[in-house]
Protein backbone atom coordinates (compact mmCIF):
# COMPACT_ATOMS: atom_id res chain seq x y z
CA UNK A 1 0.00 0.00 0.00
CA UNK A 2 1.04 3.72 -0.26
CA UNK A 3 2.41 5.90 2.24
CA UNK A 4 3.40 9.16 2.27
CA UNK A 5 7.33 9.60 2.58
CA UNK A 6 9.06 11.72 5.29
CA UNK A 7 11.95 14.21 5.35
CA UNK A 8 14.13 12.51 1.89
CA UNK A 9 11.85 10.36 0.34
CA UNK A 10 9.40 12.81 -1.19
CA UNK A 11 5.52 12.63 -1.88
CA UNK A 12 5.69 8.65 -1.24
CA UNK A 13 8.07 6.58 1.07
CA UNK A 14 10.51 4.48 -0.94
CA UNK A 15 12.41 1.70 -0.38
CA UNK A 16 16.16 2.79 -0.10
CA UNK A 17 17.21 -0.93 -0.21
CA UNK A 18 17.28 -4.16 -2.53
CA UNK A 19 15.59 -6.29 0.99
CA UNK A 20 13.30 -3.80 1.52
CA UNK A 21 12.57 -4.51 -2.13
CA UNK A 22 12.30 -8.15 -2.20
CA UNK A 23 9.89 -8.07 1.34
CA UNK A 24 7.22 -5.87 -0.23
CA UNK A 25 7.45 -8.14 -3.53
CA UNK A 26 6.75 -11.19 -2.22
CA UNK A 27 4.75 -9.55 0.68
CA UNK A 28 2.20 -8.49 -3.00
CA UNK A 29 2.80 -11.46 -4.48
CA UNK A 30 1.21 -13.73 -1.30
CA UNK A 31 -1.39 -11.23 -1.30
CA UNK A 32 -2.58 -11.49 -4.84
CA UNK A 33 -4.91 -13.80 -6.03
CA UNK A 34 -5.62 -15.10 -9.68
CA UNK A 35 -7.18 -12.60 -11.65
CA UNK A 36 -6.93 -9.34 -9.65
CA UNK A 37 -3.24 -8.04 -11.56
CA UNK A 38 -4.02 -6.57 -15.03
CA UNK A 39 -2.70 -8.69 -18.05
CA UNK A 40 -0.74 -11.37 -15.79
CA UNK A 41 -4.10 -13.48 -14.64
CA UNK A 42 -2.01 -16.09 -12.74
CA UNK A 43 -0.22 -14.24 -10.71
CA UNK A 44 -0.32 -14.61 -7.21
CA UNK A 45 -0.66 -17.35 -4.60
CA UNK A 46 -4.41 -17.14 -5.07
CA UNK A 47 -4.61 -18.13 -1.08
CA UNK A 48 -8.15 -16.49 -0.23
CA UNK A 49 -10.54 -19.70 -1.08
CA UNK A 50 -8.09 -21.42 0.98
CA UNK A 51 -8.49 -18.57 3.97
CA UNK A 52 -11.52 -20.79 5.63
CA UNK A 53 -9.81 -23.62 5.94
CA UNK A 54 -6.06 -22.67 6.81
CA UNK A 55 -5.07 -24.31 9.75
CA UNK A 56 -6.15 -27.94 8.60
CA UNK A 57 -3.01 -30.20 7.69
CA UNK A 58 -4.06 -30.79 3.86
CA UNK A 59 -5.12 -27.04 3.42
CA UNK A 60 -1.88 -25.82 4.63
CA UNK A 61 -0.15 -28.36 2.18
CA UNK A 62 -1.93 -26.94 -0.69
CA UNK A 63 -1.10 -23.23 0.29
CA UNK A 64 2.73 -23.72 0.86
CA UNK A 65 2.07 -25.60 -2.86
CA UNK A 66 0.64 -22.29 -3.69
CA UNK A 67 3.12 -20.25 -2.89
CA UNK A 68 6.37 -22.58 -4.03
CA UNK A 69 4.52 -22.34 -7.56
CA UNK A 70 4.51 -18.67 -7.49
CA UNK A 71 7.79 -17.95 -6.20
CA UNK A 72 9.35 -20.28 -8.87
CA UNK A 73 7.25 -18.24 -11.30
CA UNK A 74 7.86 -14.95 -10.41
CA UNK A 75 10.37 -14.46 -7.90
CA UNK A 76 12.58 -17.67 -8.12
CA UNK A 77 15.38 -15.74 -6.22
CA UNK A 78 13.50 -16.09 -3.15
CA UNK A 79 13.72 -19.34 -1.27
CA UNK A 80 11.01 -20.39 1.06
CA UNK A 81 12.16 -22.21 4.36
CA UNK A 82 9.11 -22.68 6.83
CA UNK A 83 4.97 -21.83 6.48
CA UNK A 84 2.90 -21.67 9.53
CA UNK A 85 -0.65 -20.52 9.75
CA UNK A 86 -2.35 -18.90 12.93
CA UNK A 87 -5.50 -16.97 13.54
CA UNK A 88 -5.68 -13.73 14.81
CA UNK A 89 -8.24 -13.14 17.63
CA UNK A 90 -7.27 -9.47 18.29
CA UNK A 91 -9.86 -6.96 17.12
CA UNK A 92 -11.75 -9.45 15.47
CA UNK A 93 -15.45 -8.75 16.69
CA UNK A 94 -16.93 -8.47 13.14
CA UNK A 95 -14.05 -9.72 10.65
CA UNK A 96 -12.15 -13.17 11.24
CA UNK A 97 -8.68 -13.23 10.18
CA UNK A 98 -5.99 -15.96 9.05
CA UNK A 99 -2.46 -15.16 9.12
CA UNK A 100 0.46 -16.90 7.49
CA UNK A 101 3.89 -16.65 8.20
CA UNK A 102 6.71 -17.74 6.13
CA UNK A 103 10.61 -17.79 6.65
CA UNK A 104 12.11 -17.20 3.58
CA UNK A 105 15.96 -16.53 2.04
CA UNK A 106 17.31 -14.62 -0.56
CA UNK A 107 20.65 -16.18 -1.36
CA UNK A 108 21.87 -13.78 -3.91
CA UNK A 109 21.51 -11.20 -1.62
CA UNK A 110 23.03 -12.96 1.34
CA UNK A 111 19.87 -12.63 3.43
CA UNK A 112 18.39 -15.97 5.53
CA UNK A 113 15.48 -16.22 7.77
CA UNK A 114 13.88 -13.49 6.86
CA UNK A 115 9.94 -13.16 8.36
CA UNK A 116 6.64 -12.10 6.19
CA UNK A 117 3.64 -12.03 8.18
CA UNK A 118 0.45 -11.27 6.35
CA UNK A 119 -3.50 -11.38 7.08
CA UNK A 120 -5.99 -12.97 5.06
CA UNK A 121 -9.82 -11.29 6.25
CA UNK A 122 -11.82 -14.34 5.97
CA UNK A 123 -15.77 -13.17 6.55
CA UNK A 124 -16.96 -9.50 7.16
Amino acid sequence: PLELGVCTDGLLKMHKSLEEQVHDNFRNLILCNHGERLGIYDFGANLSELAHELGSEGVDGEAIKRIKTAVSKYAPFIAPKTFESFSDNRDNQHVAKVGIRVIYDIPVLGVTDKALEVIIYVTG
